[in-house]
């Protein structure tokens, strides 16, 4: 299976294993190094001339390094397009509804009672969007108040985005 999800032409693999100098394993070996180095270079985006560079410090001939490079500049845009599509996906919040209540029978017995509205991500490859979920849920206000620390908390350790 290639990053892009098309299937490997079986032929074009058979090819490579008819001439006798490499046997199966080596050939997976180095269709496994290429698919790390393509995908890894294309993630970071990773500059040609670095990677030419790099290649080439690994004992890489310079015209495989170079036909390497050309292949990412080829495919660089259709690979990145294809990690973004199957990178993690969140579900959005729709809405949100929230009441405080209290309970009479109890001193400090309040409750904070939360509805949220969910969907999750289209699937891949597809246009239809997923139905929304409705999630309940009722906190009591040290649960909240522990929650609510939590969250800023988090807010901390994660990096603003650029």
């Amino acid at each position: 299976m290639q990053a892009s999800g098309a299937p490997v032409d079986e032929q074009k693999f058979a090819k490579l294993l008819s001439d006798g100098k490499l046997e199966s394993h080596e050939v997976k070996g180095a269709v496994a190094a290429l698919h790390f180095i393509f995908l890894s270079s294309a993630r970071y985006d990773v500059a040609e001339e670095t990677l030419g560079e790099e290649l080439q410090q690994l004992g890489l001939p310079k015209e495989h390094t170079e036909a390497l490079v050309i292949a990412l500049r080829d495919g660089r845009a259709p690979l990145r397009q294809h990690l973004a599509d199957a990178s993690l996906r969140l579900s959005k919040l729709e809405s949100l509804r929230w009441r405080v209540s209290e309970d009479v029978g109890s001193a400090r017995a309040h409750a904070a009672d939360l509805q949220l509205t969910v969907r999750a991500p289209a699937a891949l490859g597809t246009s239809v969007a997923p139905p929304e979920r409705l999630l309940k849920m009722r906190l009591s206000a040290d649960t909240l108040s522990l929650l609510h620390a939590e969250l800023l908390k988090a807010r901390e350790l994660v990096p603003a985005p650029k």
